[in-house]
C-alpha cells in the first residue's frame, strides 16, 4: 500500500517541458503587430499628405500674392493712370485730387499685398525673414519719391501696430526720395543715369 501512494506522488522529471504556445495566441500577437505597423504607415502617409497640402497652399498663397503685383503693373500701364504715377514721381507739386487718389489706391493695394504676406506667416507659410526681404525688395519702386513718402507718413493712424508696419515703416523712410526719379531717367538708354558710375573693368583674355 505504501509503495502505491509514494508511485503516485513522486515529482516530474527533469526531461518534462511546458507546452506550446497555443496557435491563437500566435495569431493574436501577429494581428497586434500588423495593427501597430499599420497606425506607423498611416502617421507616415499623413506626414506626406500633410505636407503635400502645405506645399499646394503655399504656392497657391503666393500666386496670388504675384497676381496682385500683375494687376498693379497692368494698371499703371493705362495711359491715364500712368500720367498720374509719372506727376507723382517728377511734379508732385502740380497734383490734382484725382491724381492723389489713383497713385493712392496702388499704393493701398501694395500694403495690403504686404499684409497678405504676414497672413502667410500666421499659417507658417513663410518666415519673417522672407516677409521682410519682399518688403524691402519691392518698397521702393513704389515708394521711392518724395510723394510716396509723404503719404506713407499719414497711414500711421491707420496701420501703427500692425506686424506690417511696424516692419514696413523703418524700410520706407530709410528710402531715396528720388529712386524712382533716377529709375526712370536711367531706364532710358543714352541719359547720363543709365550710366553707371563706375564701369567694371573687363579683363583681357
Amino acid at each position: 500500500m505504501v509503495d502505491t501512494l509514494k508511485s503516485h506522488d513522486a515529482a516530474p522529471g527533469p526531461a518534462s517541458h511546458a507546452a506550446p504556445p497555443r496557435l491563437a495566441e500566435r495569431i493574436s500577437r501577429w494581428l497586434t503587430l500588423g495593427a501597430n505597423l499599420g497606425v506607423v504607415l498611416g502617421l507616415i502617409i499623413l506626414i506626406v499628405e500633410i505636407r503635400q497640402n502645405a506645399a499646394l497652399t503655399r504656392a497657391d498663397m503666393e500666386s496670388r500674392r504675384n497676381d496682385v503685383l500683375m494687376q498693379i503693373e497692368l494698371s499703371l500701364a493705362d495711359p491715364a493712370i500712368g500720367a498720374a504715377w509719372i506727376k507723382s514721381i517728377r511734379a508732385p507739386e502740380t497734383m490734382t485730387d484725382l491724381d492723389i487718389r489713383t497713385v493712392e489706391s496702388h499704393l493701398v493695394a501694395l500694403m495690403l499685398q504686404w499684409d497678405y504676406m504676414f497672413n502667410m506667416e500666421k499659417s507658417g507659410l513663410v518666415s519673417r525673414a522672407e516677409a521682410r526681404l519682399h518688403i524691402q525688395n519691392t518698397a521702393p519702386f513704389y515708394f521711392g519719391s518724395a510723394h510716396a513718402k509723404n503719404w506713407w507718413g499719414w497711414q500711421e493712424a491707420g496701420w501703427n501696430g500692425t506686424p506690417m508696419y511696424e516692419m514696413a515703416d523703418p524700410i520706407i523712410k530709410s528710402l531715396d526720395e528720388n529712386f524712382m526719379l533716377n529709375y526712370l531717367n536711367g531706364s532710358r538708354l543714352g541719359s547720363a543715369e543709365s550710366q553707371p558710375a563706375n564701369p567694371p573693368e573687363v579683363e583681357a583674355l
